[in-house]
This record gives C-alpha cells, sequence and structure tokens, in this order.
C-alpha cells in the first residue's frame, strides 16, 4: 500500500486489489463521511468516472486512473483536452451531478493518447436538478473567449448550447 495523497477528509493510498492496481480512498478520524455519497454518485454515472470496486464505512475502493492531469493535458494537447473536458462536463451536467471543484485541473485525468478523460474525487458533488459543471470549466478554463452568448444559450437549452460551445472553439 502506498499513499499518495492526504486530503482535507480522507487519504489516497495505491493498492493491489484483486490483482489490479486500484484506489483506496480512506476517511481521516474526525472528519465528516462523505464517502457513501461519493459511492452512491460514482455508482450513478457510468461514464467519465473510475469504476468502483467496493464501499465500506469509511473507505471507497475504485479504479486507478493512470494518466496525465488537466494542466499537462492542455499543454500538449490543448484542442483534444478541451473537446473531452467539455463532453465529461455535459454529461455530468445531464446526470444532475454538480461536481463543484472542476477548477481544480487534478480532477481532470487523461488516459492513453488522450483519448479518455475521466472525472475523480466527487466527495464535495451534489445531486441537483440544475449542476453547472460545464459552466464552472468555461469559467476557469475558458475565460479568454469570448463564448457569453453561447453560455446563455446553455443555461436555456443545453443541447443547443453545448454544441454551439464546440463550434465556437473548434474542438
Amino acid at each position: 500500500m502506498e499513499k499518495l495523497f492526504e486530503g482535507n477528509r480522507g487519504e489516497i493510498f495505491l493498492i493491489d486489489y484483486r490483482g489490479e492496481k486500484a484506489i483506496l480512498k480512506r476517511l481521516r478520524p474526525g472528519k465528516p463521511n462523505t464517502l457513501s455519497k461519493e459511492g452512491a454518485i460514482l455508482r450513478h454515472l457510468k461514464r467519465y468516472v473510475p469504476k468502483l470496486y467496493e464501499v465500506g464505512p469509511d473507505y471507497l475502493i475504485m479504479e486507478y486512473i493512470q494518466g496525465v492531469d488537466l494542466k499537462e493535458a492542455l499543454r500538449r494537447q490543448p484542442r483534444r483536452a478541451i473537446r473531452l473536458a467539455l463532453e465529461a462536463c455535459y454529461y455530468l451536467d445531464g446526470m444532475g451531478i454538480y461536481h463543484k471543484e472542476l477548477g481544480r485541473y487534478r480532477h481532470i485525468l487523461y488516459e492513453g493518447e488522450f483519448d479518455r478523460v475521466r472525472v475523480i474525487d466527487f466527495e464535495r458533488a451534489t445531486w441537483r436538478p440544475d449542476p453547472r459543471n460545464l459552466l464552472q470549466f468555461v469559467g476557469f478554463y475558458l475565460r479568454g473567449y469570448d463564448l457569453a452568448p453561447w453560455v446563455e444559450l446553455y443555461k436555456r437549452d443545453r443541447h443547443q448550447g453545448f454544441q454551439a460551445i464546440l463550434e465556437a472553439l473548434d474542438v
């Protein structure tokens, strides 16, 4: 077991799980337990997230995602990185999940030759009828583009706004 990260609420370990690399997310003592909610969200989402293997009272075991974070992906292949991240955000919005922390580049990971994107760390995520993941991503990473009309369209009609944003960015 190798400790990878220690956050405010939990610790992240790389472990061997049934012969495969996996992530163990363990609750830190005295911290609010959001792991069952995170597990429920991961079960609800079928795409763009790690596979959930096991949920316990104070831990989660999930798929290990080996790849590069958004910051590195934007440096290497900016158009592809933006396109995949927008697709993931659009999916999360459609599934009624608001991640809240997509402004942190380490929550979006790219695998392989930028052929797959994954969103991680849903401990602060919430179920909402009007999630704003795509708008959050645009606000953090695409401020240099004049997307205001397409953002307003997205607020009124998610599908048309999404298509318009992709076209405006040419991604």
